[in-house]
């Protein structure tokens, strides 16, 4: 099966002339495309659009690669998406040689990514600048405004002194055919046949994903692959991928909240009866140290703490190939009973999941 992290990288990592200026001169010249982007960006097509001080704007396709086997596009997306415009708004207030780490990240996911879903819109504003750390929010809506999701997040400030007037050669940007991943047509799903989604225990399902090599297209454009289910728990894994740089030598955060939310959910999963799917709710992530590129696989750890009639919380332990933790998050999904039925059926899952997520959970 082929993935697009086995892929050379495209775009620039390590590249000195983004610390030789002020944040937001900086900002303004990658919306001007007179710095190339990193790889993650050439990823997923996310692209800064407007910087001031102390705020950005981030937008990013929606495409289906972002979605599972079954059509549904996970809340941990907004997190891929967030943490972007996040740590610009904060670097916008930044003068030359600073660097920025995400140190923590919040999301509250409010309304589902549809068919209709064209573009997520990010608009970061920076709360707090300080010598060491910085704070923002963001507001994830569709091209036409409506609110999608909701973020927070801490990032550490640290020096990179820089010469101004020194002429850095522009990095290696990759190659340049075939198509960045995110315009190219999508990989068939074969996780399963949605006629008999409805009827099939989510455990067993998940297990035969392992066992007979099946994927989603999300784990194609990011090299993920489930390695373990149990009831309640999942172990996975995620290449550190040089296709996940924000541009330093470390993978992007938000690619490691999305991973942390898919193994969440798949703990979830795998408690549910035939005919059930669940909707993820909220997720919050803390980064210990970095996960820098090149490095080996991350090892993702997902477990089940509460079990609710309506509201399923869980736990996701990140580890570096050295067994090293390199983040902790947690998480909050309310389980929708019927739902996978109404999929056999051909509902669409955003109106499944709109209609179950209408109604406040309660933690019974």
């Amino acid at each position: 099966m082929d993935y697009i992290t086995d892929e050379p990288h495209r775009g620039a990592i390590g590249d000195l002339r983004a610390l030789q200026q002020p944040g937001l001169e900086t900002f303004k010249r990658y919306i001007h495309c007179e710095l190339p982007g990193p790889p993650v960006w050439r990823l997923t097509g996310m692209l800064p659009t407007e910087a001031g001080l102390g705020k950005a704007t981030f937008s990013m396709p929606v495409t289906p690669w972002l979605a599972d086997g079954t059509g549904i596009y996970w809340g941990g997306i907004y997190a891929l998406f967030a943490d972007s415009p996040l740590a610009s708004a904060i670097w916008t207030t930044l003068p030359a040689g600073k660097v920025l780490t995400t140190s923590e990240l919040n999301m509250s996911f409010i309304r589902p990514l549809t068919e209709s879903t064209r573009n997520m819109v990010g608009r970061a504003a920076t709360v707090h600048s300080g010598s060491q750390v910085g704070l923002s929010t963001v507001q994830i809506t569709d091209q036409d405004g409506r609110m999608l999701a909701f973020g927070s997040t801490r990032c550490l400030i640290a020096d990179f002194p820089v010469d101004p007037d020194e002429q850095f050669e522009e990095p290696d940007l990759g190659p340049d055919e075939p198509p960045d991943p995110f315009l190219r047509d999508p990989p068939e799903s074969n996780f399963c046949d949605l006629r008999k989604f409805g009827k099939q225990v989510p455990i067993e399902l998940q297990q035969a994903t392992i066992s007979k090599g099946r994927s989603h297209p999300v784990w194609q454009l990011t090299g993920y692959r489930a390695r373990e289910i149990g009831d309640g728990f999942c172990k996975s894994t995620i290449p550190s991928s040089p296709w996940f740089s924000n541009g330093s030598f470390s993978i992007n955060g938000g690619l490691l909240a999305w991973a942390a939310d898919f193994t969440m959910g798949a703990a979830v999963y795998s408690t549910l009866p035939a005919g059930d799917i669940f909707a993820t709710l909220d997720m919050h992530i803390r980064f210990i140290r970095p996960a820098t590129i090149n490095s080996g696989d991350l090892t993702l750890t997902g477990k089940i703490h509460h079990r609710g009639r309506q509201l399923r919380v869980s736990s996701c332990d990140i580890d570096n190939a050295e067994g090293k933790r390199v983040a902790m998050a947690t998480g909050s999904a309310l389980v929708i009973p019927g739902g996978a039925r109404m999929l056999s059926e051909g509902k669409k899952p955003e109106e499944i999941i709109a209609s179950a997520t209408v109604r406040k959970p309660t933690s019974g």
